[in-house]
């Protein structure tokens, strides 16, 4: 192994940490082969992502615009081989390579000739495709090229498992530091799976929960159930807030389940539409920072200071007295702080707010993610 090989797998094994480097160590293939770029494509959850260096970005962005990457034969004959190495695209797709729309109307016209590629499986069936690309005065992949592509392989493999397990063992922390403090928890995966839970999330199964197909989870109660859906499918939008959802059985209310979407750092914990699921018990003569309730709920200043005062058992007409304003202009912000929390009633409202003061303040910062 000479030192620019060592250097290549000390990048491959930094990217499983810092996924940003990906980009470095795509790079760094092409250059070694004469390429003229190359690319990463995952398949995480079901959902398909990409990244590449500058020199190819723009090909890579007309790729996945003109949709050429859900009509690709070199990628579906790449996965029905199963081979365990790089191999040629020329060598995968059925047909007359030649002739494939794919080549002539894209590959060729940016002088795109051979590509070498290997499919790489993680855990929870997901899938790294890499590859490198040459024009067509680098020639074809040599034997000795697809040998050397073969000898990394193995360091890209470790490096993509790493990433799965980082994750894992992240979400896992952090649902059994909820446990810690007596907080039932569990994160979701953007395909809405399990992808931890904490021992006193689990015990509340067949009681608050049960278990459904592939994974997912369901309320017992099924109007919570319902909302729980809806907050889960809002949450793969980039504007998605906490959701709160009053649980109940036969005897009323016996915890909010508060539906927290992945954003800032959180991301690298809960992945990209992930959620954390986080049941609180409401608690009497709780204190609320506004400002949680202002970016928490997508409040504005005044709704998160009426809600404040709702959960501290100010009545409406005593919240119009202490702010100077009428009755009717705060049952007007009432129903909109409703409306924005996907609440009905204000009872409900008022338990849900009042049980985040189970939860430690760092789970409702903006920095904690």
């Amino acid at each position: 192994m000479d030192s620019d090989d060592a250097d290549l797998i000390g990048r491959i094994y930094t990217a499983s940490l810092v996924p940003e480097k990906w980009v470095a160590v795509i790079d760094s293939l092409s250059n070694r082969l004469r390429g003229r770029g190359g690319s990463l494509f995952t398949l995480s959850d079901g959902e398909l992502s990409w990244d590449a260096p500058a020199a190819i970005r723009a090909i890579m962005e007309d790729y996945v615009a003109g949709g050429w990457d859900k009509k690709n034969p070199r990628l579906a004959g790449l996965l029905a081989r199963a081979h365990p190495g790089f191999l040629q695209d020329s060598d995968v797709a059925e047909g007359d390579y030649e002739r494939l729309p794919i080549v002539t109307e894209f590959l060729r016209p940016r002088d795109i000739f051979h590509t070498a590629a290997t499919v790489i499986k993680g855990a929870h069936e997901d899938l790294a495709v890499f590859s490198v690309d040459r024009g067509q005065a680098s020639g074809n992949f040599t034997p000795g090229d697809l040998g050397w592509l073969d000898g990394i392989r193995p360091h890209l493999a470790r490096a993509v498992a790493l990433t799965s397990r980082l994750k894992m063992r992240q979400a896992a922390t952090a649902t059994a530091a909820l446990a810690m403090v007596g907080i039932p928890a569990a994160i979701l995966r953007r395909n809405h799976t399990v992808l931890s839970a904490n021992a006193l999330f689990e015990d509340l199964a067949g009681t608050v929960f049960i278990a459904s197909a592939f994974g997912r989870l369901a309320l017992t109660d099924v109007r919570a159930n319902r909302s729980l859906k809806q907050a889960l499918a809002d949450n793969r939008q980039a504007s998605s807030t906490v959701r709160s959802i009053p649980i109940g059985n036969g005897a009323g209310i016996v915890g909010v389940l508060h539906a927290i979407p992945a954003c800032y750092h959180a991301r690298d914990i809960l992945g990209e539409g992930g959620t954390l699921l986080v049941l609180a018990q409401p608690k009497d003569s709780s204190v609320i920072d506004p400002e949680w309730l202002h970016w928490l709920y997508d409040l504005s200043p005044t709704e998160a200071d009426v809600a404040t005062r709702l959960a501290r058992g100010v009545t409406v007409e005593g919240i119009a007295a202490a702010r100077g304003t009428s009755i009717a202009s705060v049952r007007t912000h009432v129903k909109s702080l409703l409306r924005k929390t996907g609440l009905t009633r204000q009872s409900d409202f008022i338990r849900s707010v009042t049980s985040l003061a189970a939860i430690a303040p760092a789970m409702l910062s903006r920095q904690a993610g």
